[in-house]
């Protein structure tokens, strides 16, 4: 296997991103609703809601990326992520990848253009948690 990323064009990336984001108001849900239920249907820390989904969100894809390299929104459109160190993808990769991946988020998508300029067409995530995409 080379270390040329197979390149995932926006509109795939977005299709993905609408489908996960779509299971993510689920798990976005059923943690709010055990919060409310945890502090007997109060919640006076306004940081506790954005705290709970952004954790929430991190758990989602580690979970989904370590035990498959996949989400269900990026099988719906046939490409997983896989470690170029040829190992199992682990916790630290899908960590510092998420991280990145909700700076480019609030950036509106600007680092993923590194993707065009890169010989091996990783994008600024890819590059720092050693992974990339492939087809399945």
């Amino acid at each position: 296997m080379s270390n040329k990323s197979y390149i995932v064009f926006p509109l795939r990336r977005i299709a993905a991103s609408i489908y996960d984001l779509l299971l993510l108001l689920g798990v976005w849900f059923a943690v709010g609703s055990i919060a409310v239920w945890i502090n007997g249907g109060i919640i006076e820390e306004k940081w506790i809601g954005p705290f709970l989904i952004f954790v929430s969100s991190w758990g989602f894809f580690c979970y989904f990326w370590i035990n498959g390299g996949k989400t269900l929104g990026m099988a719906v459109w046939k490409f997983e992520i896989y470690s170029l160190n040829k190992k199992k993808v682990t916790l630290k990769q899908v960590s510092i990848r998420f991280f990145l991946n909700t700076i480019t988020v609030l950036l509106i998508g600007i680092p993923l253009l590194w993707i065009y300029f890169s010989k091996n067409n990783l994008s600024l995530s890819d590059y720092f948690s050693k992974t990339s995409y492939r087809k399945i």
